[in-house]
């Protein structure tokens, strides 16, 4: 079967979903491949048997009115919670709130306090994490909260990351100053610390659900793309697999919200470009539904020390209780990997042991009875930005940016670690560009 379009869109998350619907209601004929039975992407809501659980902690939350505004219209037929954020780190025996409370902020703020031997900012970029943390914090701080965490989230220490993570996700102005500010309820510098977010009663699913729903594009699922094919020196088709039959779609404009080493797959070898320098971290979701009485008062908790094996536990319940049916509380707990390592490849019962004989996990849940457990694996989770991933994704960007109909968006998409707002405006900008191409194509 062969078709023609004007736009072909790879990938089914929000991003994907968000960059088509734009398209179609600019008159673009727009087709979405999403090779999974279903699409979000990370953002989907997963059942399992009565219960439901987000792929990690998806909040909603706005820098830009119009992109809050879009989105509340956008699930006007959802009801949308507006939980007060409530998070902890647990690390030393110790449950500490974050953002932090003036009583608690003083624990935390001790290594700030008492901090030596920050380094002199040097006359050129930071080469590593380690080399902003300690410039800006301090070796104490760096050791205290970043060192041990990092390596366990990201699988590399602090001397082997970008400091391009640091820029996006914690904000160039920060600083000793701001830091201490945050800690003693101030002022807080990066938004994805605001107080209250917005989250859909029945999960974020709900959100790329009201995507698709709202896009005239058309949207297979269970479509897998497996080569791009050129003409007259440009991506012009591409041929996907579809229910078990080989398809071809012709078109004039691709957006890939793939991620970026899977789009090079689909490519001949192109000048500059390494795929295997595209790199990205693991995850493994265990949702654990678990007979208690103590339900604790946080959306999600960090266990940045050795003693547990995962990074992050979620309590569903104070998410929306639409996700805690039946008297039970259950929790998600995530473990970062790489994909096929051990944690990757351990089986669900054994996730559920590391999960739930950890000493924080019963600080959190009190005394349990177990009941079902699910997990989900996801190879693509987040863009690993090593230190010197700089200059091969900047090739590799180059190199597809020598075709002028060829349009990156969203996280995997663009390589760059984004959070939903960021996913939206970033796939609504990619949109535009495309219907300029082909508007100057056509004149």
């Amino acid at each position: 079967m062969e078709r023609d379009v004007d736009v072909l869109v790879l990938g089914g998350g929000i991003s994907g979903l968000a960059a088509a619907g734009r398209l179609q209601a600019a008159g673009l004929k727009t087709l979405v491949l999403e090779s999974a039975p279903e699409t979000g992407g990370l953002s989907r809501t997963v059942r399992a048997g009565r219960f439901s659980y987000d792929l990690g902690g998806h909040r909603l939350y706005f820098s830009k009115t119009s992109a809050r505004e879009w989105t509340e219209e956008l699930l006007k037929d959802s009801r949308l919670l507006r939980p007060k954020r409530s998070s902890a780190v647990f690390t030393g025996g110790r449950m500490l709130r974050y953002p932090p409370t003036f009583l608690n902020g003083l624990l935390y703020a001790a290594p700030v306090l008492f901090s030596r031997g920050r380094k002199a900012p040097s006359a050129g970029e930071p080469a590593t994490l380690k080399d902003w943390l300690e410039t800006r914090l301090g070796a104490r701080v760096h050791d205290r909260y970043f060192r041990d965490y990092t390596r366990k989230v990201w699988g590399l220490g602090t001397d082997e990351l970008s400091p391009l993570w640091a820029e996006r996700r914690i904000g160039g102005g920060f600083s000793v100053k701001t830091l201490l500010l945050e800690l003693f309820g101030g002022k807080l510098s990066s938004k994805e610390n605001v107080s209250r977010f917005l989250y859909p009663e029945n999960g974020i699913g709900e959100l790329p659900a009201a995507l698709a729903a709202s896009s005239k594009a058309e949207i297979l699922t269970g479509a897998a793309a497996k080569e791009i094919i050129f003409s007259g020196g440009r991506p012009a088709a591409a041929v996907f697999t579809h229910f078990g039959r080989t398809e071809r779609v012709n078109f004039k404009a691709l957006v890939s919200a793939i991620p970026l080493r899977s789009l090079l797959g689909l490519l001949p070898p192109l000048p500059g470009a390494d795929p295997a320098a595209v790199r990205y971290r693991a995850l493994v979701v265990l949702f654990a539904a678990l007979k208690r009485k103590k339900l604790s008062p946080y959306h999600w908790v960090y266990f940045p020390d050795r003693d547990a094996a995962f990074s992050r536990a979620c309590e569903l319940a104070n998410w929306s209780p639409k996700l805690a049916p039946d008297g039970r509380l259950p929790m998600t707990f995530e473990f970062f990997c790489d994909e096929g390592d051990d944690t990757w490849r351990m089986s669900l019962n054994e996730l559920a042991v590391l999960a739930l004989a950890a000493p924080g996990t019963r600080r959190l849940t009190g005394e349990f009875e177990p009941g079902e457990l699910a997990v989900e694996r996801l190879p693509h989770a987040y863009p690993l930005l090593y230190a010197g991933a700089e200059r091969p994704l900047a090739a590799a960007k180059a190199a597809l940016g020598a075709f002028p109909n060829i349009f990156l968006c969203g996280r995997t998409g663009s390589h760059a670690y984004m959070d939903t707002e960021e996913c939206l405006l970033d796939s609504w900008a990619a949109a535009d560009r495309v219907q300029n191409f082909i508007r100057a194509s056509q004149a």
